[in-house]
């Protein structure tokens, strides 16, 4: 219980002296939740500041590369991407710079960058396969990108920081939030839900990062939990019809509106856009 308890107290202490947004960053948050005139004044305020302009275009380019848009304008990255998951966009660069800074101890950090790239990626198809609108198409894209941060607090605080990042096995998708809180008395998700919070990232953020290892509780389901979680299955070269059946079930399929089918196709996609760009 004491070794559950100095965890549980690192972790917090690493949340706390972990930077925060940026001010600049902070606003255009801030801006973007209001919901009348928030894109005016977004735009008004990158339009404004040479740098975060050079940055947002920078980003956009590169979040759109493979999917064949092309974005030379600011306008063009509000048109392809949108004006809330852009500002989001921003915040997770920004984030990421942390991360690379204050968790550089962690021997294996280039494996949690290329696992969130590829969730990302396997959420951005599965958004297209659902054909949700396209402003909530690219928030679950960016959501890939920041998913397993709580993982990386754990992993300092713990003391294992020549361990390998990978990402869950598809068979301890649905336990490894019940044996995080077994062994630590915390989960990866519920910090990466808590530096969200401190980062200011959206609600719908917060909860995504939150439930996405477990996005359907009795009859309370998290949608974007729900498309992370499924995320990590299509990028599985090996699943196959039987384990869709067995492992996800019809629940979470019908709540996201999925068909075996459709997962089917999804792995394909996904197997054809990582080959383009390995």
């Amino acid at each position: 219980m004491e070794d559950k308890k100095k965890i549980a107290k690192k972790v917090a202490g690493l949340i706390k002296i972990l930077p925060p947004m940026p001010e600049n960053i902070s606003r255009l948050m801030k801006a973007e939740a209001k919901p009348h005139e928030g894109q005016k004044q977004v735009l008004t305020m990158i339009a404004s500041d040479p740098g975060l302009c050079t940055d947002l275009l920078h980003l956009a380019c590169d979040f759109c590369k493979g999917t064949g848009r092309t974005v030379d304008t600011i306008d063009d990255a509000v048109k392809y991407i949108g004006t809330g998951p852009l500002v989001h966009l921003i915040a997770v660069s920004y984030t990421n710079k942390i991360i690379r800074k204050e968790l550089s101890q962690l021997k294996y950090l280039e494996d949690y960058f290329e696992h969130s790239q590829d969730i990302s990626l396997c959420c951005r198809i599965l958004a297209d396969i659902c054909e949700i609108p396209a402003h909530e198409r690219e928030m679950c894209a960016v959501a890939g990108l920041i998913h397993d941060i709580g993982r990386l607090i754990i992993m300092v605080a713990s003391n294992k920081t020549s361990v390998r990042l990978v990402g869950t096995s598809w068979d301890k998708m649905k336990s490894v939030v019940g044996d995080e809180t077994k062994i630590l008395g915390l989960n990866h998700c519920d910090v990466g839900m808590q530096l969200c919070r401190k980062w200011n990232f959206s609600k719908i953020f917060q909860d995504g990062i939150l439930r996405h290892h477990t996005p359907l509780i009795e009859n309370d389901f998290n949608y974007l939990g729900g498309l992370i979680f499924l995320a990590h299955f299509v990028s599985f070269s090996d699943f196959t019809g039987d384990i869709i059946s067995t492992v996800l079930g019809k629940e979470l399929l019908d709540a996201l509106e999925i068909t075996p089918k459709q997962f089917i196709e999804a792995q394909q996609i996904y197997e054809m856009r990582a080959g383009e760009t390995s």
